[in-house]
């Protein structure tokens, strides 16, 4: 990045916009300038008088840098009249401000309807109106400071020179800093300023204020006939300044950042079209053909064999800012070996957090999670190598049949108790997430008596069915089964590659895919998971409890899509599953009464 000329063309920019201005708003743009700048002076000149107000009242008669305007026995009028002052300025700053919030809403409005354009972006009006007023901080904001420079190259010229030597050196720093960081050269402070920007300008600004400041006291410390009046202004002077440019280059970096849509928003000749994303263009820049060939040989050197011929290819991720590419080794004798390699972005992160949280308690091979083969950092974006076994996705019945063997994996898995521990402080039950507030909201899509008397019966057997859900055992879900995801490997066992920085701990039941929801089905793969894992499941768990948590899942991410009418169908099919239950419980424990009873006639 060249912040020079990155300066010049904003400011360039900044022009553009506020010609624009000038001809649509040309009297509220002035008035505006005009009313920000004069509410900044008076709002320092309403800090300011007190101060003075409080050196009179402490002094011995009237201090000598008052006595060109007050004489001797004039000190309690001086006091009434800056105390009076100072309330009339504070007020008059209040009344400005006010007034300039309804003149740049006014103003914002008008240039919405003079730019005559479709809504691009949610509350449009709202955003035009705040872009409009950032322009006009900025402008007042940098008049104040030009106008406060002036007065301190007055008042106090080694400290004028000072603040802009001062201000010159740290551009200067801060271009040296960033020229030529791309995302793998970079920093400390390149990166520090990018993605730290307002603490770094705090920083600047607090050290420009402190270091000013022992500027002002230079006079005190060399008993060369200080004016506290002087010294008491330019420290006013300082301070506003400093938080002034401050805010003011805040402003600008903000509006840079959405310049593409207050250029479409303001001027009438651009149009507006999506942008790449900065995720988007680092991952072109690190991972070029070129780049990425030369990068996976490197990492892979210890595992491919000198006579391996290495193939990379782009393959579409399926999350959104991630990057795939398969990769191909193949040796002289035909021998070919298929490896995956996916590069995350710092904001997908948190999800190989969660991953590594996850194989730190459970092994990969016990829920037939691909194997890593190899993982380092390129730039900012941490890259992954899995064994990608035949590199070939199971199709048809083969897709129901692997989706099967993973479920029953999944199900049969050792959860230690640190990690239910772990999750449990992070995510409420779903017991307690299937609450009576979820449930409510269904109301809203009740139309007929039917819906209502279904849904008065779903909330009295809702304690029930809650008491139901929590009994069973909390099993881990993965919801990343997709083609994109698996492969299968030599032998036909399936190898999941994603979704584990996702997983999640659910009652028994709840991932169940569509292709086993047939009790036949299920009944086999509850059978299955008895036979690997003795003891896990009580004896009366039964296909209807899971299929009652599989509809009890897809119920509350129904509701929280909004889609009510399709909720009522659901909590009436779970409302069904629970009463067969019910039945079926309450039927068994009959039959040993009823023996009972026949025994004892």
């Amino acid at each position: 990045m060249n912040l020079i000329v990155e300066t010049r063309s904003t400011f360039q920019w900044v022009l553009q916009i506020l010609g624009r201005f000038l001809r649509v708003v040309p009297g509220t743009t002035l008035a505006l300038v005009v009313y920000l700048t004069a509410a900044r002076i008076t709002r320092l000149l309403a800090f300011l008088l007190p101060l003075k107000v409080i050196l009179l009242a402490g002094s011995n008669g009237v201090p000598h840098y008052f006595r060109p305007f007050l004489a001797n026995d004039q000190k309690q009028l001086g006091i009434a009249i800056l105390s009076a002052a100072a309330i009339a300025f504070y007020a008059i700053t209040l009344f400005l401000e006010g007034h300039t919030k309804r003149l740049s809403d006014r103003a914002g409005a008008d240039l919405m309807s003079a730019a005559g354009v479709m809504s691009l972006v949610d509350n449009q009006r709202a955003e035009m109106q705040g872009i409009y007023a950032r322009f006009m901080q900025i402008v007042s904001g940098t008049l104040f400071v030009m106008v406060s420079m002036g007065m301190l190259a007055v008042l106090d010229p080694l400290l004028a020179a000072y603040l802009s030597a001062f201000g010159m050196i740290f551009y200067l720093l801060t271009a040296w800093a960033l020229k030529g960081v791309t995302p793998l050269k970079r920093n400390w402070l390149g990166d520090f300023i990018d993605k730290q920007l307002p603490n770094y300008l705090s920083i600047l600004s607090s050290v420009a204020f402190l270091s000013g400041f022992l500027v002002v006291l230079r006079p005190f410390l060399q008993e060369a006939g200080a004016n506290v009046l002087v010294a008491i202004i330019c420290f006013m002077l300082l301070r506003q300044m400093t938080a002034t440019a401050t805010g003011a280059i805040r402003d600008m970096v903000a509006l840079a950042q959405k310049r593409h849509l207050a250029d479409t928003l303001v001027m009438p000749d651009r149009q507006f079209h999506p942008l790449e994303g900065e995720d988007q263009r680092a991952l072109r820049q690190l991972f070029g053909r070129q780049e990425r060939d030369q990068l996976i040989a490197d990492a892979l050197a210890e595992l491919r064999q000198p006579d391996q011929t290495l193939s990379v290819g782009w393959l579409d991720p399926p999350l959104r800012g991630m990057a795939e590419f398969s990769i191909v080794l193949q040796g002289s004798g035909g021998q070919v070996r298929h490896l995956r390699q996916r590069v995350f972005p710092p904001r997908l992160r948190r999800m190989l957090e969660n991953e590594d949280l996850l194989f730190r308690h459970v092994a990969r091979e016990a829920v037939r999670a691909a194997p890593v083969m190899a993982r380092f950092m390129h730039g900012e974006h941490e890259c992954i190598v899995y064994d990608a076994g035949t590199g070939v996705a199971p199709k048809g019945a083969a897709l129901a049949e692997s989706h099967r063997d993973f479920i029953t994996a999944l199900w049969c898995a050792e959860l230690p108790p640190a990690l239910l521990r772990i999750y449990s402080a992070s995510h409420k039950p779903m017991h307690e997430r299937l609450s009576e507030d979820l449930v409510a909201r269904m109301d809203i899509a009740v139309d007929t008596d039917a819906d209502s008397e279904m849904l008065h019966r779903f909330g009295d057997a809702l304690p029930s069915i809650r008491k139901l859900i929590a009994d069973l055992p909390l099993r881990l879900s993965n919801p990343g089964f997709i083609p994109a995801e698996i492969v299968l490997d030599a032998d036909g066992a399936v190898r999941v590659l994603g979704g584990w920085g996702q997983w999640s701990l659910l009652p028994l039941g709840a991932g169940l895919p569509a292709s086993l929801t047939n009790a036949e089905k299920l009944a086999a793969l509850l059978a299955e998971v008895r036979r690997r894992r003795p003891g896990m499941l009580a004896d009366d768990i039964g296909s209807g409890h899971v299929m009652l948590v599989a509809n009890c899942v897809q119920l509350e991410r129904t509701i929280l899509n909004g889609k009510m009418k399709a909720g009522l169908a659901l909590a009436a099919r779970v409302l069904e599953g629970f009463e067969s239950l019910r039945d079926a419980s309450t039927a068994g424990k009959a039959v040993p009464e009823a023996r009972k009873q026949g025994t004892a006639a």
